[in-house]
């Protein structure tokens, strides 16, 4: 039995329903960043169901099956040509990466300030004053919204000097035989998080929607030794005023899961309550 386009995306759109299992990791407007020619499909028949994005690049759909050929990649050297699709590509993921966060600017500030801002809109036409409000309040609303919306990051050098310091997985993994399979970092939802009740106060719920707290990992495999490890690691705002340092994403907790020819066990890197004895989380209030 053949299937259509229209009938895979009613079963996506209806996927919530019916509970299937649908792809729905994507978290980039760039249809190539995730490169799924050799995924297998999840469907019995062992046929790869194309992704029906409507934002596609600069050579059309995706390939379903790699190009060998040399000669017939498309080449252009218009510089307008390769700037408008490089910034409407770069564009395109900004703008995702802000709407896929939204939630995250769900508090009262943000609240209070697009209420405002609303205000002085209605008002804009009664005096000067009006237009100025609504101006800065606009670019203030917005670049709280950008901010909140921005996807979160981490200091791969520090965490690759922390892995090969570490003797046991250093005879695993080396510098020169490693590669990264996987990477992923998300905002953690909500203030449940019991080593952070600072920000499960008043004050800091009406500024923040979560913690500012990020959960991530990586998938490391070594070419030589075969092994491969996931390593799980958790950050927080972090915030010396001593020293004036400021660290958004500070590593509390790391810890790496090691499977090497049949055998398995887990390597503990950085310990949350060994960091949290000198360091305090950071409420933003703002």
């Amino acid at each position: 039995m053949q299937t259509s386009k229209h009938s895979w995306r009613f079963v996506q759109d209806a996927s919530g329903l019916i509970n299937l299992s649908m792809r729905g990791f994507r978290k980039t407007a760039n249809p190539g960043a995730y490169n799924l020619r050799f995924k297998p499909s999840q469907g019995l028949d062992n046929i790869y169901v194309h992704y029906w994005a409507n934002i596609h690049g600069a050579s059309g759909h995706e390939q379903a099956k790699t190009e060998r050929n040399p000669n017939k990649f498309a080449y252009s050297n218009n510089l307008f040509k390769n700037d408008l699709w490089e910034w409407r590509m770069r564009a395109a993921d900004y703008v995702y990466q802000i709407y896929s966060r939204l939630h995250r600017s769900n508090d009262g500030w943000t609240r209070a300030l697009v209420g405002y801002t609303s205000f002085c809109f209605l008002m804009f036409n009664q005096a000067l004053i009006w237009k100025i409000h609504l101006a800065f309040f606009v670019m203030a609303t917005a670049s709280r919204i950008r901010d909140k919306g921005c996807e979160p990051t981490i200091d791969e050098v520090w965490v690759l000097d922390n892995i090969f310091k570490n003797e046991k997985i250093s005879k695993l993994f080396t510098p020169e035989t490693y590669h990264v399979i996987d990477f992923d970092q998300e905002w953690d939802s909500g203030r449940e998080n019991p080593y952070f009740p600072e920000y499960r106060t008043p004050v800091a719920k009406f500024f923040n929607a979560d913690s500012n707290t990020t959960t991530g990992k990586y998938k490391i495999g070594d070419v030589e030794s075969g092994a491969t490890m996931t390593l799980h690691f958790k950050t927080m705002p972090f915030s010396n005023n001593k020293y004036n340092f400021t660290e958004p994403f500070l590593v509390y907790d790391m810890f790496a899961e090691i499977n090497h020819n049949g055998s398995y066990h887990v390597e503990h890197l950085v310990k949350a309550e060994d960091t949290l004895k000198s360091k305090r989380i950071f409420v933003l209030w703002h």
